[in-house]
């Protein structure tokens, strides 16, 4: 039961990469829109709209009060994604999710390249931009991509570490792609054993928990830590608040998580800031 995840380029190519596997292994691929609506449920509504409009400039600065609205999306967008990941056997065709299943393991990351001469020719050939139009097209995306990426995660968007294989278009048919990333899911490195799968149901737990949290207006902006037990459905949450405030916190934190049915025993400790 692979967990397979697809970082895209420009190419509609990567989508007909994902399509032929989900066909081979075989396996459910997974869009953006059915998380977001698989989201609708731990409600990414409220967030989504002001995610977009965003997301359609240049990443804000750390003290806008739109950037914790980002956060906050990308809480349950990673909820509803871990309802599916939980299931296994699926393949998720998108930009963000390779880092958003860190704490997944077992996770297959592929990205695949191409140079930009191949892309330009690429796109002019799908699409009605000219050669200097789609140039500018792909710098511009290629720009706003290593922006944000910076901007949500710390991290660079083409530090190739953050894959398990990086696969060149114009070196490679979609036929070949689709047999390599084939063999390789199979090997004991990407299988999901019962190990594998006691970390997943805790990290689908924690993700479940952090968008109840988002939810919730008192504590989607509290600064904690959470431990959580799949197999005893215990959770241990640790947060900064000053003394006095404490106990108020904790109330906050049970009242947001009262109707989370995984919960069976939850300890909260609060460290005096």
């Amino acid at each position: 039961m692979p967990v397979i995840t697809i970082t895209r380029g420009s190419l509609s190519a990567s989508y007909k990469l994902t399509q032929g596997l989900a066909r081979e292994i075989p396996c459910r691929a997974i869009s953006r829109e059915e998380i977001i609506e698989h989201g609708k449920k731990y409600g990414i509504e409220e967030f989504l709209n002001a995610a977009k409009s965003i997301m359609e400039t240049r990443p804000p600065h750390s003290w806008d009060p739109h950037a914790a609205q980002i956060h906050h999306y990308l809480v349950i967008f990673k909820a509803a994604l871990m309802d599916f990941v939980a299931e296994g056997n699926i393949i998720y065709h998108g930009l963000q999710t390779h880092y958003l299943l860190t704490d997944v393991p077992r996770v297959l990351r592929v990205k695949v390249v191409a140079p930009l001469e191949y892309r330009v020719k690429t796109l002019t050939a799908e699409s009605n931009y000219s050669e200097a139009e789609a140039r500018e097209h792909i710098q511009y995306v290629d720009a706003q991509r290593i922006s944000w990426y910076k901007f949500l995660h710390g991290a660079e968007y083409d530090e190739m570490t953050n894959y398990d294989i990086v696969l060149n278009m114009e070196k490679l048919n979609l036929d070949a792609m689709v047999e390599m990333i084939g063999l390789l899911v199979r090997k004991p490195e990407f299988r999901i054993d019962a190990g594998a799968m006691k970390l997943i149901h805790d990290a689908h737990m924690k993700a479940k928990i952090r968008a109840y949290l988002v939810r919730s207006p008192k504590t989607r902006d509290m600064d904690m830590t959470l431990t959580c037990d799949c197999e005893s459905g215990t959770v241990k949450v640790k947060f900064n608040a000053p003394g006095r405030m404490a106990g108020e916190r904790q109330k906050d934190i049970k009242e947001a998580l009262a109707e989370l049915d995984i919960i069976k025993n939850i300890e909260i400790t609060g460290i005096d800031t």
